[in-house]
């Protein structure tokens, strides 16, 4: 755990000093969460409030879409923060090097993750979700705020254990950008992300559930904003807490397979 939170240290004032070396650069990322914010107040004006307050619970259409949005940042870092290192490594060939470290590769990998978490919390997350906050007709309760930072952190964990994936995925295929493609289309449209699942048809509801985003984001509305869930809040809390752990072993088992790969046939990029 020390060598997880050191590297996840390093890592992340590394990411930060980039930042803030470029000082107009690091206005723009700084406000850029602000102005998307502000940017979705636009279908704040087609949307019918009394049909969403009747489905969804609800009647600022501009907070749920920003509390959606905003989760694009943490399936963001989960999925490409440590394959998008690991991609560099293999290019610079240092790959060979970190899997020669006495540090645990699966921390490795981790430390890439959470670091990128901190910078998408600071840039993205917390000024969309405060504009969303702004924009809810309902006033937020700490219980709530309290709630929901425990769902988005549950969420965050599922999603790094899938970053170990692809990240392993990577070291065996070397290119694994389609597949990175086609689950961000699925994560933004099969999650109720941008449309309300209560819309859906059944069959696409089932389609929805299998993926952790869509508990993640469900029940951060539900304790910020006040929206209903689409199926009850201790069924969405158990399917999250099942799907860390199906992914944690599953991320364990492939970072063990890749290990004794690289010892036999190396981890070259040809």
């Amino acid at each position: 755990m020390n060598g997880l939170l050191e590297l996840t240290a390093m890592s992340t004032w590394r990411r930060i000093k980039s930042l803030t070396r470029y000082k107009l650069n690091f206005m723009l990322e700084l406000f850029m969460g602000l102005i998307w914010g502000f940017g979705f107040l636009i279908f704040q004006y087609v949307v019918d409030p009394s049909v969403l307050q009747q489905v969804v619970g609800t009647t600022s259409y501009v907070s749920f879409l920003l509390i959606g949005a905003a989760f694009q940042a943490y399936y963001g870092v989960a999925l490409w923060g440590s394959p998008n290192e690991i991609q560099n490594e293999l290019t610079t060939g240092q790959i060979e090097y970190t899997f020669s470290s006495p540090v645990s590769r699966y921390a490795y990998m981790l430390s890439y993750v959470f670091s990128d978490a901190v910078v998408a919390t600071l840039f993205q997350i917390v000024p969309m979700t405060g504009v969303a906050l702004l924009f809810s007709p309902m006033s937020f309760s700490l219980s709530g705020v309290m709630w929901s930072v425990a769902v988005i952190i549950l969420t965050f964990l599922v999603f790094c254990q899938i970053g170990v994936l692809f990240s392993c995925a990577l070291l065996l295929f070397k290119n694994v950008s389609a597949l990175g493609s086609f689950m961000n289309f699925l994560f933004q449209i099969a999650t109720g992300m941008f449309v309300p699942l209560q819309f859906m048809p059944d069959a696409f509801k089932g389609l929805a559930f299998v993926i952790p985003l869509t508990e993640g984001m469900d029940l951060t509305r539900h304790f910020l904003i006040g929206s209903n869930t689409v199926w009850p809040v201790e069924l969405e809390f158990g399917a999250l807490l099942f799907f860390f752990t199906v992914f944690a072993v599953l991320a364990r088992f492939a970072v063990s397979y890749v290990e004794n790969r690289a010892k036999k046939e190396g981890l070259s990029v040809a």
